[in-house]
């Protein structure tokens, strides 16, 4: 399996306020051993919601499967959707997912009005939007803002570990 694709980074952009970053430093490869007797989206030992669902975001098939994989890997349950409206749906018909991963550029609605809408169905949600773009360039609406993670693609599996800790650690101490 390819753990993600890499390339050189360029420096870190301009930190928007109010909006998660991931470090770019090295993160431990694998999720903390789930807690016994935890139930499903409860934090484990570490803050880690063992069990818990991804909704996974992404129109283009290989890049969602490599997605959906690599959060499997770290200890979710991915939920697929190739277009925005399909997640809606999917968002209206389960309880809310630990975390959303969106691709920012998506056919139709695009990832940002996704979470709007997303966040009208389950407030807290935390949004991972996954985008080429750089993240100065994006406007997010403020009430957005709260919850809401940025990784630049390309991006390590190690990157997107952290980019959902930092969300998930956001959560618990809201």
């Amino acid at each position: 399996m390819t753990a993600g694709l890499q390339r050189p980074r360029s420096p870190q952009p301009e930190a928007v306020p109010g909006v998660v970053r991931p470090a770019l430093q090295a993160a431990p490869s694998s999720p903390p051993p789930a807690t016994p007797g935890k139930p499903a989206g409860e934090a484990g030992e570490e803050g880690w919601p063992e069990g818990s669902t991804v909704l996974v975001v992404e129109d283009d098939l290989l890049i969602r499967m490599n997605l959906a994989q690599m959060i499997e890997i770290l200890g979710f349950s991915p939920a697929e959707a190739g277009r925005a409206e399909e997640a809606l749906d999917w968002l209206r018909s389960n309880p809310a997912p630990a975390l959303m991963l969106t691709d920012l550029s998506l056919p139709g609605m695009d990832g940002m009005a996704l979470a709007v809408e997303a966040r009208n169905i389950h407030p807290r949600l935390p949004v991972l939007l996954v985008t080429g773009h750089n993240e100065a360039s994006v406007k997010v609406p403020p009430e957005l803002r709260p919850g809401l993670g940025f990784l630049g693609k390309p991006f390590a599996m190690r990157q997107l570990e952290e980019a959902v800790r930092a969300l998930w650690r956001q959560r618990v101490a809201q």
